[in-house]
């Protein structure tokens, strides 16, 4: 589960140029709520600005998260509510009402000062108005920073931080990626491989494969190239588990897939390397093929005679 925030990564990290360029805080907005496919969280989505400078993002969120409302609440026939979205770097003041689960109203926020000041006992400068805005909807906290210290890591600026709470690198991605054994100096890696879908579950089915210690753009690389848990474990089954998984990354990139390879071993290949497999794939030599140059009368051929038979088009 993901930190209790308001903010879907993506859609906040993609705000129009003008309003990144304007950083216009704003002081109000509009909320909808409604239930969530999964129990205790509500599907919570955050409205403000106007025209072509307006944003829209939400999440499902705990209940208890919302602080003043009740499921009671939520279940009622107009009833009117006011509850408070609190985190560390600022507030959300909500009114509106309820009906039959589904919710509406406005906010207004309240950028909350203290938490300025214990980032500069911290070492970390005063955010700006949108940076604060930033990490209070993204649920940035003090703890996230403790974290990063206690896993030593370089102390990041606001702005790295707002980075990381509008990619979606929180407290518990942080958390979550050390205790697997992986720290690294700048927090710009946890962001890196968060947006890369580098997440817990993918580093356990590379360290089951007996790929560890990897570096963060080798987790990116990896998991950009389709090289998973699945493919790694496939790849072994049928005799290649080479010690660096560049190979791996590289037979991926050719083409070269379980499947490939099941069908030239069924056609009496083998014994083939990796490179081998990646040149056969890159020269177009599939199962069929082999097939019609044994049926020509070419008897066995090696995989050379093969590929120098597709090259000179026999078909």
């Amino acid at each position: 589960m993901r930190l209790p925030v308001l903010l879907v990564a993506s859609l906040l990290a993609a705000l129009t140029p003008a309003l990144s360029a304007q950083q216009s805080v704003p002081s109000d907005g509009q909320w909808m709520i409604e239930r969530a496919d999964r129990s205790g969280k509500v599907q919570l989505n955050v409205r403000y600005g106007e025209g072509r400078h307006s944003s829209n993002w939400g999440r499902d969120v705990p209940l208890s998260d919302l602080v003043g409302l009740s499921r009671a609440d939520m279940g009622g026939s107009g009833t009117t509510v006011h509850f408070k979205i609190v985190r560390s770097a600022g507030t959300l003041d909500c009114e509106g009402w309820f009906r039959n689960g589904e919710g509406s109203g406005h906010f207004t926020y309240q950028p909350n000062p203290d938490f300025v000041a214990q980032l500069a006992k911290r070492g970390i400068k005063a955010p700006t108005e949108w940076e604060q805005f930033e990490l209070t909807m993204a649920g940035v906290g003090l703890d996230l920073v403790d974290e990063l210290k206690r896993q030593g890591y370089d102390t990041p600026t606001a702005s790295q931080l707002a980075r990381m709470g509008t990619h979606g690198a929180d407290l518990e991605y942080a958390r979550d990626i050390g205790a697997r054994g992986y720290k690294f100096k700048d927090s710009e890696s946890l962001v890196r491989m968060r947006d890369h879908g580098v997440d817990p579950e993918f580093i356990a089915s590379l360290e089951s494969a007996g790929y560890k210690n990897l570096g963060a753009e080798d987790l990116v690389r990896v998991r950009d190239h389709g090289v998973d848990g699945d493919y790694i474990a496939d790849m072994k089954s049928l005799g290649y588990a080479p010690a660096n998984p560049e190979e791996l990354v590289e037979a991926r990139d050719h083409g070269v897939d379980p499947s490939y390879v099941r069908s030239l071993k069924e056609a009496g290949y083998d014994s083939l390397s990796l490179g081998d497999l990646r040149r056969a794939r890159d020269h177009g030599v599939t199962r069929q093929f082999i097939d019609r140059v044994k049926h020509r009368g070419y008897g066995n051929p090696s995989l050379n005679e093969v590929i120098r038979l597709r090259d000179r088009g026999l078909d």
